[in-house]
């Protein structure tokens, strides 16, 4: 059987839009949405207006560009470990969006500085980059799901195919189910 998900209101959200998990979506003009990801993409814009001014404006090079994007990217962990409050938490993805473009920076001036002549450090400050994105996201991701799903274990419902905070009310009506 194949399911339309586009039809699925709860896909701006990615969580289930029950009583559990209020906390964790933004209500906008009758839709639910997760507050980590609307924090997350304004703090990617955030970041992308950001990264033109400090790059051609205060001529940052690739040791300012990583220092900047380790400074802004240490909440995301210590939000993680520490489990502050929402607000915090919702501050501390907001920074992470632009880490995201700051990291993307650093990369970008390291590779210009590589391809200008070889430099050790450069090419040492891309590989660490790259390693803390690529270990934290796997690691942090997989914490926050762990979490997420304690909460719906401690539901009735979880052994169900769907819950009810999944299949919020007026969705069952738009399912399609093709053979």
């Amino acid at each position: 059987m194949k399911r339309k998900w586009a039809l699925y209101p709860y896909r701006l959200a990615h969580h289930p839009l029950c009583d559990r998990f209020t906390n964790h979506v933004y209500h906008i003009k009758g839709h639910k949405v997760c507050k980590g990801c609307v924090n997350l993409y304004i703090g990617f814009i955030v970041g992308i207006i950001l990264a033109p001014i400090s790059i051609f404006v205060l001529n940052i090079n690739f040791w300012i560009a990583f220092i900047t994007t380790n400074i802004l990217y240490i909440f995301t962990p210590l939000s993680v470990l520490i489990n502050p409050p929402r607000i915090l938490k919702d501050f501390c993805r907001f920074l992470l969006g632009i880490a995201m473009v700051s990291m993307f920076v650093t990369i970008i001036l390291t590779v210009v500085e590589l391809v200008s002549g070889f430099n050790i450090w450069a090419f040492t400050i891309m590989m660490i980059t790259i390693l803390i994105y690529m270990v934290s996201k796997m690691y942090f991701t997989r914490l926050r799901s762990k979490r997420n799903e304690k909460i719906c274990r401690e539901c009735d419902q979880f052994y169900l195919p769907r819950c009810d905070g999944m299949m919020q009310k007026g969705v069952i009506e738009k399912l399609t189910i093709e053979p």
